[in-house]
């Protein structure tokens, strides 16, 4: 009798200590499944930050471009003329009124627009665009005017302003009914990326292809590549 009892506590006690043997191994790999949480966590708040610093990168990038383009426009039209600086507008006196700074050309307005604009006078670069757009029609500037007009508004994150401008140039060179544009391939990847920023990822994911399928070699498209890497 003793030695049924003896061997009775002796398999309750090898069955507690496997079951304790069993807790302790699930709850170490319970500890470990944790940490691989953690890890993971860590790691996806890394990505995260990652993605929103190239997005930061390409928009100074980006911004980059839009001022060295400006910078070669002015230098090209400087060729044509006797000094690659903005001719400073003339004041006209006008009767009953103050004296008023105008550019006297459609080059002077539109170096005096685009000054306005990288000088940070947001606003005050928009009605300059703007009134080039009215006196200045069948000038060789008026789709660059058009693609600055549009990105007055994109530099003060009004995204559907901006691509409402955009959307029509477009339009317009397709229609072949602007002279030069050479700012089609800007107007796109800004396309893209005003979209993107309304949160219609897919509709600026498609302008961006068509950007790099029509102009893969261009700059803007280089832009927009990148761009599409790190919208994966």
């Amino acid at each position: 009798m003793k030695k049924i009892l003896i061997l009775g506590f002796g398999s309750i006690f090898l069955f507690s200590c496997a079951s304790e043997d069993k807790i302790t191994t699930l709850q170490r790999e319970l500890l470990s499944l944790r940490q691989e949480v953690n890890e993971l966590k860590d790691r996806t708040n890394d990505n995260t930050e990652n993605i929103k610093n190239i997005n930061a990168r390409l928009d100074k990038l980006s911004q980059k471009v839009a001022e060295n383009s400006a910078d070669i426009e002015k230098i090209k039209m400087g060729r044509q003329g006797p000094t690659s600086s903005p001719t400073p507008p003339q004041e006209i006196k006008k009767e009953g009124k103050e004296e008023a700074a105008v550019p006297q050309n459609d080059k002077q307005l539109y170096q005096y627009a685009l000054d306005l604009y990288f000088k940070g006078n947001i606003e005050e670069s928009r009605k300059a665009f703007t009134e080039f757009l009215k006196k200045y029609p069948d000038s060789d500037l008026y789709g660059n005017a058009i693609f600055w007009a549009g990105q007055t508004f994109y530099a003060e994150k009004k995204y559907k302003d901006a691509i409402d401008i955009w959307e029509i140039f477009l339009k317009k060179c397709d229609e072949g009914k602007i002279k030069k544009c050479n700012k089609y391939p800007d107007a796109m990847l800004k396309l893209g990326y005003s979209y993107i920023e309304l949160g219609n990822v897919e509709k600026g994911k498609q302008y961006l292809q068509d950007l790099i399928n029509k102009y893969p070699d261009s700059e803007p498209a280089s832009l927009a590549k990148k761009k599409l890497e790190v919208l994966k």
